[in-house]
C-alpha cells in the first residue's frame, strides 16, 4: 500500500493463523488516547466459519466492527483501503484490540496491515 505514505503513523503488519472458536485477538489494543486503524485484511478459512470483527474483547467492552460474514470453503475475504481513509477500512474504539470471532473451530490464515493512531 504505497498509500501509507501519506500517514505519519507506521504501517505494521500482523499474522492470521488462528483456528479456535470464538474470540481472537489479532492486534492488542494500544495505549489509552491511542485506536487501531485496519488498512487492509485478507482472511482464508480453510472451511465454511462465519466470521465477524470486533472493537475490543469482552473484558474492553466489545463492539462489533463488522456484521457476521458467512463464508464458503476457501472463501477469499479481502478488504483494502482503496480510498485511503484515515481510519481505515475498520477503525477499533480508543485503546481497543482488533478481534476476530470465529463461529466454529476453522483453521483460517491471511495477514492483516495497520496502523495506531494517536498518542502511542
Amino acid at each position: 500500500m504505497g498509500a501509507s505514505t501519506n500517514w505519519q503513523e507506521d504501517l505494521k503488519t500482523a499474522v492470521i493463523n488462528i483456528s479456535g472458536a470464538g474470540d481472537n485477538v489479532l492486534v492488542e489494543a494500544p495505549n489509552t488516547g491511542s485506536y487501531l486503524a485496519i488498512d487492509f485484511v485478507q482472511l482464508i478459512p480453510t472451511n465454511a466459519v462465519t466470521v465477524t470483527f470486533y472493537s475490543g474483547t469482552v473484558v474492553e467492552g466489545q463492539t462489533a466492527i463488522t456484521g457476521p460474514y458467512p463464508l464458503s470453503q476457501q472463501q477469499v475475504v479481502t478488504d483494502e483501503n482503496v480510498f485511503q481513509h484515515q481510519k481505515g477500512v475498520m477503525t477499533c474504539a480508543d485503546a481497543r484490540s482488533f478481534v476476530i470471532n470465529l463461529g466454529g473451530a476453522v483453521q483460517c490464515g491471511g495477514f492483516i496491515r495497520y496502523r495506531i493512531v494517536g498518542n502511542n
